[in-house]
């Protein structure tokens, strides 16, 4: 191949040829080289490798040259290439580094110039806080009470000369009420208008003493706010004082509602003549006695609109702003301002006010409402979704939560939510599975939260036994933290162990200790050692505890300094006789001691004697139900106790003989402060004692009031009936009466019935076992009138075994259906009486849209069919929606399951006499979905043979709901003790998780045998009670 190149020439005359030229005819003679014999090898253009045996090129003219170029040649010209592509290579590498660095110079500029934003923008900040901060630490000391507030007087005044009104008209009263400062800046709207403004915060307000002296030191102040709420006003600071004519869109506190206006016009005319008839002499505010509206003309400020209140936007707009100044108080007259208020809430803020600082530093004082819709709320929310998550409750009006963490797993992410929240103080905690490390991370929760008291039930300890002593460590470091001052332990097994626990020497936060179902064994001795160390304990109970002689003398001992010991409690305990007369010689070393509880624990009528003349007029409650209280004890109740200061006696469960009669008598007659009372059993004269105690109540104060398990009657109820109708005294204090007159006759229950009221929350009467409706009234107004004053003034209603007919019962179907607005009935017992199945299924009719009854026992062998109450049980269960109890005979067991499919009032115990079926009828009852905890089928055999049988137990198997079962079988089937193992299990499980409500359905279906509520209550309340 021939290529013409072009030859050069320098100064000197000499020619050469251009290396890019010979590149250049290079590349060109590669793409059209062809082989003389054999293949050439070859690459791609920019790496070709050619072997020829020659390229001629022949020279041209003077201006261009043929140059032959040999393979020699070639190669050197491939060098040279490869040279300049490596050169070029290099080149372009160094211009990617340059534009690399010259980017990370661009970014390091970009980042200097972002962190000198970052540092004015701190430096500002820390300006700001360190002013905030400043400002916040002025105001916190100088404004240590609500500075906003108003006086009005009790009663309007008209045609009074204001001057001499405090002089002439002493007795006139004047009420300062505080203001709630919440504003858009640092409080959430509130109610349906999401109102945001500054108001009167709800209190009652603060009587003024010396009225004189006080509108001399802040009448002016008084009178520069009153004005603002007449005309309305927006501060400089944002805040907004409304127009008076709105405030009754608010919550005003009762007594201010009524004359709000014609109040505020008469208090301001009132301190506008006392302000200029004051002498000049008497020292003032320092802030002088300004008028809003000196130096103002009518425009300068406007009307806050009185029509529209949705947000304070639109109350803002137009308003032109008024200096926060004229609203101040200098710290020092603040501070002086509760010396002129008559205050009943020493132990609380001012007007119930919180104390908060908002963003700027400023201290703000607002109301609970506003407090608790603004702070912590994302917290509480997600605090209150790991509650619901693990099916726990919380108790946002008391501040309780209740939950129960089943394995360790579920601890820590639920303790961490709680560290966060704020907005309870109490926790009952049950953990199934626990550890060391869990109770660790507990104290470490519980001391970053707002709780206070705690309940701990643990059951399972996964760790070594000889490693249990770990348990009381963490506990005790919980105690010693100080932030939890109230501790309940529950069921915790070894808890307390013989020796090896180091006990602080001092544990002075501890305010109570309560310990249920806690074994001492052989560690009463580090009891008394931890007893000691609570040096300011204030509360100790001991609840289902086995107690012997040397552990009351460990208690006795480790009481010895605690000197502000208010209360004692040994309740449901086993006590040694001789441990027993321990205590009368405890309680009378304790000088402080005002509550005692002793109840459902027997120690003997000479011991309650001893500790009665022992704790003398001491004791504010006294708690000895089913004790062994006797006539000794009744006598020493007579001597020892003056009645001046005891509020609370229980000594129900209690039999007293005769003898004890007059010393009843005279020692609750001079119960002149008592305010919850139980009476004891009297074996004679019952209905006469109880009467003549009845009527020495002459006082206004008692709140809780129980007469049970006496032979009382006509005699009894009217006294009850005059001391409710007695209209020299208020009765409306008595939210507890429970009455049981199984002497009672028709007159005396209609007295009873005509002095009823129904204020109470619990309301009971029994008339069991009475012959009250022996003999069917032939008026029947009068009969009328006593079922509904009954139905809308009591909450539960024993009518068993009073000879009911068909007739009367119609009576009481008619009230129940007259009063369904205002039923009260939550508990309704007519079994045993003398109803035809037409008048039982007549009732059950009644109750068809009730909405307040939970249990229903109907009983009876007067129906004396099996199936006559079938079809009437049957429409009961499928139109009623809050029964959840129910007691019924004569049904089909078909029909009842029937009905139960299509209940939506989520039964709980359902209790079948005289029924009619077999184990097949019932399948349904049993599925899980079902959710019953009792089922009792008496006087029905429903199992007939070993298959039926063993399908009940197979039911059971797959069932973990069921608490309590009866039912009757023929002799020689043994599969009894396989259905109670499964009973067993579902009574732990059931026991396990028995939290919050679930409690509440255990109470529901009481009725079971005491040996059932015992298995059943561990890690529970007690359900007795």
């Amino acid at each position: 191949m021939i290529e013409n190149l072009p030859v050069q020439k320098d100064s000197n005359g000499r020619s050469y040829f251009l290396a890019e030229d010979i590149q250049n005819a290079i590349i060109h003679a590669s793409n059209e080289i062809e082989p003389n014999d054999g293949q050439v090898p070859s690459k791609n253009e920019h790496h070709a490798c050619f072997h020829p045996q020659g390229i001629v090129s022949l020279p041209d003219s003077n201006e261009s040259s043929d140059m032959i170029l040999t393979e020699s040649d070639h190669r050197n010209s491939l060098m040279i290439m490869n040279t300049l592509d490596l050169l070029q290579s290099q080149i372009s590498r160094l211009e990617r580094k340059l534009d690399s660095k010259l980017t990370d110079l661009y970014e390091l500029e970009k980042t200097n110039s972002e962190v000198q934003d970052q540092i004015l923008s701190k430096v500002s900040s820390m300006l700001v806080n360190t002013e905030r901060l400043l400002t916040q630490t002025f105001e916190l000391h100088e404004y240590t009470l609500p500075r906003l507030f108003i006086v009005l007087p009790e009663v309007a005044y008209q045609g009074i000369n204001p001057a001499t009104i405090l002089s002439r008209y002493a007795h006139v009263r004047f009420r300062l009420y505080f203001l709630c400062e919440c504003g858009d800046s640092h409080t959430r709207p509130l109610g349906p208008h999401q109102l945001n403004h500054i108001h009167i915060a709800r209190h009652e307000g603060y009587e003024i003493r010396q009225p004189k002296e006080f509108f001399r030191k802040y009448g002016p102040h008084v009178l520069r706010l009153l004005q603002a709420l007449k005309i309305g006003v927006r501060l400089a600071s944002g805040f907004v004082l409304p127009v008076l004519s709105t405030m009754s869109a608010m919550d005003l506190p009762d007594k201010l509602v009524n004359d709000l206006d014609h109040k505020v016009m008469t208090c301001i005319s009132y301190l506008t003549a006392f302000q200029t008839s004051i002498d000049d002499s008497v020292p003032e505010l320092e802030n002088g006695g300004t008028d809003i509206t000196n130096g103002m003309d009518e425009e300068q400020y406007q009307l806050v609109p009185t029509d529209d209140y949705d947000n304070d936007e639109d109350m803002n707009d137009g308003l032109d702003p008024v200096s926060d100044d004229i609203f101040q108080i200098e710290g020092a007259d603040l501070r002086r301002l509760s010396s002129f208020l008559k205050r009943k809430d020493h132990d609380r803020a001012l007007g119930n006010l919180f104390r908060t600082v908002n963003q700027h530093g400023h201290v703000k004082w607002i109301c609970m409402d506003h407090y608790h819709s603004t702070y912590h709320q994302r917290q509480d929310y997600d605090f209150e979704k790991e509650i619901r998550h693990y099916h726990g409750e919380f108790d946002k009006q008391l501040g309780i939560v209740r939950v129960n963490l089943t394995s360790s797993e579920t601890i820590e992410p639920f303790l961490g939510a709680m560290s966060r929240a704020s907005a309870f103080n109490e926790l009952d905690l049950y953990m199934h599975h626990y550890a060391y490390h869990d109770l660790k991370l507990l104290g470490e929760s519980l001391s970053r939260s707002n709780v206070s008291k705690l309940t701990l039930t643990c059951h399972d300890y996964r760790e070594l036994a000889s490693m249990g002593k770990r348990k009381l460590y963490a506990i005790l470091k919980i105690m010693a933290a100080g932030k939890v001052r109230y501790f309940h332990f529950k069921n915790i097994k070894d808890l307390i162990p013989a020796r090896g626990v180091d006990i602080p020497q001092e544990l002075s936060t501890v305010r109570s200790l309560e310990l249920t179902g806690i074994s001492l064994k052989d560690g009463y001795e580090t009891f008394e050692t931890l007893l000691s160390a609570c040096t300011h304990l204030a509360v100790l109970r001991m609840t289902d505890m086995s107690l012997k002689a040397n552990h009351l003398t460990s208690v006795f001992n480790g009481l010895a300094k605690a000197h502000a010991l208010t209360t004692l409690a040994f309740v449901n305990c086993e006590i040694e006789k001789a441990g027993a007369y321990k205590i009368p010689a405890l309680v009378e070393s304790l000088e402080l001691l005002r509550d005692l509880d002793l109840g459902h624990t027997f120690l003997g009528d000479s011991v309650c004697r001893e500790i009665i003349m022992a704790a003398g007029n001491k004791l504010e409650r006294l708690s000895m139900p089913n004790t062994g209280f006797g006539n000794e004890s009744a006598m020493a109740l007579d001597r020892n106790v003056n009645g001046e200061r005891l509020k609370y006696l229980d000594i129900s469960g209690n039999v007293l003989a005769s003898e004890a009669r007059a010393y009843i008598i005279q020692s609750m007659s001079r119960l002149r402060h008592c305010t919850e009372l139980m009476f004891p059993s009297i074996k004679e004269q019952a209905d006469n004692t109880c009467a003549t105690i009845v009527r020495g109540l002459n006082n206004e104060k008692l709140e809780r009031l129980e007469i049970e398990h006496n032979d009382a009657g006509d005699e009894t109820a009217r006294a009850v009936a005059r001391m409710l109708s007695d209209s020299a005294h208020s009765w409306t204090v008595l939210n507890t009466i429970k009455l049981e007159l199984p002497k009672i006759t028709l007159p005396g229950a209609q007295a009873l019935g005509d002095a009823l009221h129904g204020d109470c929350s619990v309301a009971k009467v029994s008339f069991n076992d009475s012959e009250v409706f022996r003999h069917d009234p032939s008026d029947l107004s009068s009969l009328r009138r006593l079922f509904t004053d009954i139905c809308s003034r009591l909450t539960i209603l024993e009518l068993r075994n009073t000879s009911m007919s068909d007739k009367v019962a119609s009576v009481l179907c008619e009230a129940l259906q007259a009063s369904d607005p205002v039923c009260r009935l939550v508990y309704l017992d007519i079994a045993e009486n003398k109803l035809t199945p037409q008048g039982g299924e007549m009732v059950l009719k009644s109750l068809h849209h009730n909405r307040t009854l939970e249990t229903l026992r109907i009983e009876s062998g007067s129906f004396y069919k099996r199936g006559s109450m079938s079809s009437a049980a049957r429409r009961l269960l499928e139109m009623n929606r809050t029964l959840r109890r129910l007691t019924i005979s004569h049904v089909s067991l078909e029909e009842l399951t029937l009905g139960l499919l299509h209940n939506e009032a989520k039964l709980k115990a359902i209790e079948v006499q005289h029924g009619d079926g077999q184990v097949n009828d019932i399948i349904d009852l049993l599925k899980p979905d079902r959710n019953l905890l009792r089922l009792v089928i008496k006087r029905t055999q429903i199992c007939h043979d070993d298959r039926s049988l063993e399908h009940l137990a197979y039911m059971l198997k797959h069932n973990t709901t069921l608490l309590d079962l009866e039912w009757e079988c023929p002799e020689g089937f043994d599969v009894e003790n396989n259905v109670e193992q499964r009973l067993e299990r579902n009574r732990e499980l059931w026991s396990r998780d028995a939290v919050g409500p679930k409690a509440q359905d255990l109470l529901l279906a009481l009725g079971m045998a005491p040996s059932t509520v015992r298995a059943i209550s561990q890690g529970v309340e007690r359900s007795g009670q």
